[in-house]
């Protein structure tokens, strides 16, 4: 159903407005020039996710470069990767993993395409070590890599307790795979490795903590192993893992330097270890 919302937008926005009406009818991707001049082959899901975000669209010079993949272009690095990185990089910009990492190794668990790891790196990071348990994901964070001359290491993996196998429902792969509590009509494997481990092995110094609520296995890390992290951000799924967390960091000589509330439960929490 096409909404009065929807319909005006469409009429604002894109120059073959027609064309982008009859999409939502037809089982076929069609060419979609939008007022910027951009233009993108799309599906009707596609071309409303670029309409309902074509500030990010503007904001970030988006190029399509097949039926899948996009591409973002800063003066300060690139980007490939599905449609959703326009709005998972415009958060990332919003400064919300903004710290102090330079010359330092950063651990960025819950890689999705590659978009913060980048964007630490442009911190300053002397490396980046990735953990992304969806393997599809692996070809934008490998190409990611290479556009931006990184130093990185990546592991098809997420983190748990113990090394392991688990099966996630799904319905899409994007970035909040793992957490969606509608009704799931796949499944997939993926591989977990012991996050005391991640820790010990990656040598890192900061941590972005971004992996739909697997986060809580940081409450069984020793003291002696969580503390060979300086600085944490971590984006938690739940009040309880909330209060779990803090306990745990607190007690093992962090402090709790800010907070941040995002949607529903959901927030991010942020604690750097005292001396």
């Amino acid at each position: 159903m096409v909404t009065l919302k929807g319909l005006t937008r469409t009429l604002t926005i894109v120059k073959n407005p027609f064309s982008a009406i009859l999409l939502k009818f037809r089982n076929k991707r069609t060419n979609i020039t939008f007022s910027n001049g951009s233009i993108f082959l799309v599906t009707w899901s596609q071309f409303r996710f670029l309409r309902d975000h074509y500030d990010l669209v503007k904001k970030y010079n988006l190029k399509q470069l097949d039926s899948e993949t996009f591409k973002i272009t800063t003066d300060r690095y690139q980007l490939i990767g599905s449609q959703i990185l326009i709005g998972t990089l415009n958060e990332i910009e919003s400064g919300i993993y903004d710290c102090d990492c330079k010359g330092k190794v950063v651990l960025d668990i819950g890689g999705f395409e590659g978009e913060s790891a980048v964007y630490l790196w442009t911190l300053g990071a002397s490396k980046v070590v990735i953990y992304e348990p969806v393997v599809e994901h692996r070809k934008y964070i490998e190409e990611n890599i290479r556009l931006n001359n990184m130093n990185a290491e990546l592991y098809s993996e997420g983190i748990g307790n113990l090394d392991g196998e688990v099966t996630i429902g799904y319905n899409k792969t994007d970035n909040c795979f793992g957490l969606n509590t509608e009704i799931q009509n796949n499944k997939i494997k993926i591989k977990i490795k012991d996050i005391s481990r991640i820790i010990s092995e990656s040598g890192a110094e900061v941590a972005k903590i971004d992996c739909e609520g697997a986060e809580i296995s940081l409450v069984d890390v020793p003291k002696e192993v969580l503390r060979k992290i300086e600085y944490a951000m971590i984006e938690v799924h739940s009040v309880q893992i909330r209060r779990a967390l803090i306990q745990k960091f607190e007690s093992s000589g962090f402090v709790l330097e800010k907070s941040e509330e995002c949607e529903g439960p959901v927030s991010l929490v942020y604690f750097k270890r005292l001396n």
